[in-house]
């Protein structure tokens, strides 16, 4: 009996060790594929240079080393190389450097980006060091002068460190994109403005005014660049700004209003004209229903409007449209927001007739990417630039292996206060 005792006891020690042994190598593949894990071991950052500046056509590159004053053990690490400006540079090569083993890296210079992936294995940490050369990006400049803003994102997989922004030291950023500007030549991009939305629609009842709209007016260009606008001197139109100065890559809002006083029932046409880099005209619709309606509600929808356009990973996105009934009764109107043909909200309102109402839906992103916009008939984009992780936890096989762990101590625990309890 003692000697099935001490099997039964060695095998049950034996199960809680592999257990253990189990739970953190599959935290540790999890955590590479989801949250970052707690920073145990320490912590490491990528470094490249903040701004490069070159002619039109230089051949330069751009060394990306891993800081890591902890000289803490790193399996794989990778990276992804997102420039705004496509045809201001290109990638030509890419070259690693003091790595243990080379996995994967190439490049999309139609669309913009590159990546890079490298490591050793469990078994054998590629990095123990203080710094480590990362890869070498070798860019060629274009042939225009301009400016682009080059992303770095740093990733890891399977390692204990957490990832910092060594500008700041925020040891809570996971992925802690970091940001390089190439200036080509010396005029750089010329100042360009934009308008969202591109056109402007109001509908109003005789003797009632429409909701406002909201026109975003963008620099995309280098510099600072002043503008103007102007609407012909349409009476029954008007603007909260009509000239202002917008840095580089800086939006303001303009509030257009329409006053229908004296007006009748019927269809008019306006454009208002932004003078900056290269005019752009808007066009603005106002149709105004009789007062007097008869019949039923009749609703419709227009004015899309997406406002900001490009945002950063998890800012809000506000997307609104205009519903007017133009009919005699009250009507219900069912407004489904579609992001990339899922849905993402829907609303429901419900509008007096001869009235209007804005429906507003607030949005964010956590992933990078281009997002479609259906709401209403209407369609349109917005952009998250950057990214981070998503996901995460144990996992199902972190989940097994620490009940293994569990139901194998409690089998001790009865084993050993029965031994305990047995008469001598």
């Amino acid at each position: 009996m003692i000697k099935v005792w001490r099997f039964l006891s060695m095998s049950i020690v034996l199960a809680v060790c592999l257990g253990l042994l189990l739970v953190p190598a599959v935290v540790g593949v999890s955590a590479g594929a989801g949250d970052p894990p707690e920073p145990a071991l320490g912590k490491a950052a990528f470094r490249m240079p903040a701004e490069v500046e070159v002619t039109p056509g230089q051949a330069f590159d751009v060394a990306v080393t891993i800081y890591n004053p902890d000289n803490i053990n790193m399996y794989s690490a990778g990276m992804d190389v997102l420039w705004s400006h496509p045809s201001l540079l290109n990638v030509a090569a890419i070259d690693g450097s003091e790595w243990t083993t080379y996995l994967d890296s190439g490049w999309d210079n139609d669309t913009g980006e590159a990546w890079y992936v490298a490591g050793g294995s469990i078994a054998s940490p590629f990095i123990s060091t203080a710094n480590i050369t990362h890869c070498v990006v070798h860019f060629v400049a274009g042939n225009a002068d301009g400016v682009t803003t080059v992303n770095f994102t740093p990733e890891t997989y399977w390692s204990e460190t957490v990832m910092y922004d060594v500008n700041t030291d925020d040891l809570t950023d996971w992925s802690a994109m970091q940001n390089m500007t190439v200036k080509i030549g010396a005029g750089g991009l010329p100042p360009r403005i934009s308008a969202n939305p591109s056109s402007l629609t109001f509908n109003a009842i005789e003797g009632g005014d429409p909701p406002n709209q909201t026109l975003e007016l963008c620099h995309s260009g280098a510099g600072t660049l002043d503008w103007s606008l102007t609407d012909g001197d349409t009476a029954w139109l008007s603007e909260s700004s009509t000239s202002g100065s917008l840095d580089e890559g800086v939006c303001e809002d303009v509030t257009v209003s329409v006053d229908v006083t004296g007006m009748e029932a019927g269809d008019y046409g306006a454009i208002i004209t932004i003078i900056g880099s290269a005019a752009v005209e808007v066009p603005v619709s106002l149709h105004i229903e009789s007062a007097a309606p008869v019949g039923p509600a009749h609703l419709s929808a227009s004015s899309l409007n997406i406002s900001p356009q490009q945002v950063e990973p998890d800012e809000q996105v506000t997307i609104s449209i205009n519903v007017a009934n133009i009919g005699g009764e009250t009507g219900s109107y069912n407004a489904v927001l579609y992001i990339n043909d899922v849905v993402e909200d829907s609303q429901t309102v419900s509008v007096a007739g001869g009235t209007s109402k804005n429906v507003i839906f607030t949005v964010s992103k956590s992933q990078a990417g281009v997002y479609d916009v259906s709401l209403a008939g209407q369609s349109g984009q917005f952009e998250v630039v950057g990214g981070g992780w998503s996901g995460g936890g144990l996992g199902t096989g972190g989940i097994i292996a620490i009940v293994v762990v569990v139901i194998a101590l409690i089998v001790v625990l009865v084993l050993i206060m029965r031994r305990t309890r047995r008469p001598e």
